[in-house]
């Protein structure tokens, strides 16, 4: 065997590792096609191919044969494979454009960056296989290709640049109308809390898809121009498959990549196909709703420009001690930033005139397949039905300048708010509402006194897992009642978790959560209490009075002993049971006259009573989480809120009617405000 033959071993590995890395990509694109269509957002946002340091990563290895400058590849097949890696990277940087939006300053820089390098030697590279003659067919495809790509990259920097103005005026407005909302009328006024939680939850839906940042970027102009380049690169590439003939399984490679060439040309022009698709699909989406608009104007919005513009209106950052270099260095900016806005108007000028083909093309088949006065019966249907629908959520429509036809096209929003409750629906707590069923009022949580107790804090979840403790150990229960109680706790923990999230907690309280839920741990799947064994306690026979003063004893030992080498997780929940403990033998005579499944029913009160004082908070931590966290994540919290809507529907209805202490509803309150220290629930 040659040393050639040594050194070209490795190739068709090398070959199978760039048809995985296509493979990646194609499987990313294609999940992103599905999921969009699945959920009807025909733009096709981007969950799985985004543009990332992996994508980029994953792209670099697709790219290899372009950029391998020391194999000859003078086979057909060779040729056709390094056209289609160029073709699928310009392929992925136009599914790239809506991800742009989910990136912060920083990450774009860098990322824009890392790209331009990657484009830069892609380009090179391409260029001297062109004047060396390693590439020696289809030399205007490359050309044309190339050009192509460096356009797309023109267009996404310049797209990139707008993003932080798009994001802060989005933020801006869904404040604003976000203020409209009257989130008092949830406690007070004419309709049923969860009626008037629904509609609140409809306009924060508008708001939200309208406003999202990659649903904005999908239906700007130079992301149609995006797509139209995507699309006139995979017509070409479609075209030099059918003139060469290259799709015949039996044509052969002739460089050291020997088979894989075959299939990595294959691979990577379904790959184009996939990433073409969704880019039509994405194109025609936002054309449908541009077509909406009755004028259609060709201009610069100010968003396109207001960056470049602040920037040369801003001194130059350097400090320059020399007057005349100052003035040099500041006109040279000057320069440069004019060219730069003035680069960035012919953009949007082109796009928006790229923009035009889909909607005329639209506007045409419109009137082919309908008549005039069947449009206008189809309109006025529509317009009546949605009437009443889009003068209640206009208003909360986010768009930017030159989107006033968005407005027209969001009316049955409200259809996806009624089909996420049903999702919720499905998914009741039911052991929890069944186990609510026990509550009467509140007015034993209000009452609740162990002033004659040490000072501490217990939080509600620790009370919760407490109580829960102390009722699995009452010997002679129907184990099917402990799992149904035990079922109930942890579907009430749930919301109690997310209304604790949403509110905010102070230190104290944070400290509290965590112990809790590490007591909970340790009960549900150990049936421990910290180091007592509750089967074992169970099975000793004693009373339900002497388990509590045994419970009372083990928590004293707990809460009382200065010990720093104790845990403060078992110093937590030693107060907690102490002091639960010992509210429930107050009452010792009443005790020993009750049997053990009276005293079980009793816990479960006391733990129903908890829950629903708490689980009172649930429609404002609703409304809350509408205007939480990042606005790159606001469409998926507001459905989130949605889907919990429909969940507690049934539980806020029966909350309110039994309600006697006033929820949280000031953004400044505190959900463990009302610690069990001033709290009694009395056994009855």
């Amino acid at each position: 065997m040659s040393h050639h033959d040594n050194f070209s071993a490795p190739m068709p590995w090398i070959g199978r590792y760039i048809v995985a890395a296509s493979l990646i990509c194609i499987l990313a694109m294609l999940a992103d096609a599905v999921q969009g269509i699945r959920r009807r957002k025909f733009w096709i946002p981007c969950r799985f191919f985004t543009f990332n340091a992996a994508s980029l990563t994953l792209l670099g290895v697709v790219v290899k044969l372009p950029l391998d400058l020391n194999n000859p590849m003078p086979g057909k097949i060779d040729q056709m494979a390094k056209l289609s890696s160029v073709v699928f990277m310009s392929t992925s940087m136009a599914n790239f454009m809506p991800s742009l939006a989910l990136m912060d300053n920083k990450d774009i820089l860098m990322g824009m960056t890392a790209l331009g390098i990657l484009v830069i030697t892609l380009v090179v590279n391409v260029c001297i296989e062109l004047g060396t003659g390693i590439i020696y067919s289809e030399k205007t495809e490359h050309i044309v290709v190339m050009l192509s790509m460096v356009f797309l990259f023109v267009i996404m920097c310049f797209s990139a640049l707008t993003v932080p103005t798009i994001k802060s005026y989005l933020e801006l407005e869904y404040r604003e109308r976000g203020n409209m909302i009257e989130i008092d009328d949830l406690v007070e006024g004419e309709k049923p809390v969860e009626v008037k939680l629904k509609e609140n939850l409809s306009k924060f839906f508008v708001m939200a898809k309208t406003g999202n940042p990659q649903f904005v970027m999908a239906r700007s102009a130079t992301c149609a121009a995006c797509c139209a380049i995507c699309c006139l690169n995979c017509l070409l590439l479609l075209e030099v498959s059918f003139r060469d003939n290259l799709f015949d399984a039996h044509v052969l490679s002739m460089s050291d990549y020997r088979r894989s060439t075959y299939c990595i040309s294959r691979i990577q022009s379904t790959g184009v196909a996939v990433g073409t698709v969704s880019s039509l699909i994405r194109w025609f989406a936002i054309a449908t709703i541009k077509s909406s608009s009755k004028s259609i104007s060709i201009k610069v919005e100010r968003h396109w420009l207001e960056r470049l513009k602040d920037w040369k209106d801003s001194p130059f950052a350097l400090e320059i001690k020399n007057p005349k270099c100052r003035k040099l260095v500041q006109q040279i900016q000057n320069i440069i930033l004019l060219n730069c806005i003035r680069v960035q108007i012919l953009i949007v000028l082109v796009s928006k005139i790229v923009q035009l083909f889909p909607i005329l093309l639209l506007s045409l088949l419109r009137s082919c397949f309908y008549s005039s006065s069947q449009c206008n019966n189809i309109i006025n249907s529509e317009s009546e039905s949605a009437e009443s629908l889009e003068e209640d959520i206009s208003p909360y429509v986010l768009h930017l300048e030159g989107e006033e036809e968005l407005t027209q096209v969001t009316a049955n929003k409200r259809d996806d708010t009624t089909w996420m409750m049903k999702i919720g629906r499905k998914q009741q707590p039911k052991h929890l509402i069944e186990l609510l069923q026990k509550l009467t009022d509140f007015r034993g949580v209000s009452n609740f006194d162990i002033n004659q107790f040490q000072e501490s804090h217990i939080g509600w979840k620790m009370s919760i897992v407490t109580l829960t403790a102390i009722a699995t150990t009452i010997p002679n229960i129907d184990h099917k009642m402990v799992d149904s109680l035990l079922l109930s706790v942890s579907q009430g923990l749930k919301y109690v978790s997310f209304i604790e999230d949403i509110l905010g907690t102070n230190e104290n309280s944070e400290k509290n959560k965590q112990a809790a839920d590490v007591v909970r741990l340790e009960l549900y799947l150990y049936h421990r209490w910290l180091d007592q064994d509750l089967q074992k306690m169970d099975l000793q026979g004693k009373t339900s009075k002497e388990i509590l003063h045994n419970f009372a004893d083990i928590a004293q030992d707990y809460a009382t002993k200065d010990d720093y080498s104790r845990k403060l997780t078992e110093v937590i929940a030693g107060n907690s049971m102490y002091q639960m403990s010992q509210i429930i033998l107050q009452d010792s005579e009443k005790i020993d006259d009750q049997t053990e499944v009276h005293l079980f029913n009793h816990i479960s009160a006391m733990i129903a009573s908890v829950l629903g004082a708490y689980l009172i908070n649930m429609p404002y931590a609703i409304t809350k989480k509408c205007s939480s966290n990042a606005i790159e994540m606001r469409e998926e919290n507001v459905q989130h809120a949605i889907r919990l809507l429909g969940e507690t529907e049934e539980i806020i209805k029966f909350i309110q009617q039994h309600e006697k202490v006033t929820p949280t509803n000031s953004s400044n309150s505190d959900p463990d405000s009302s610690s069990l220290d001033e709290i009694r629930i009395p056994i009855e």
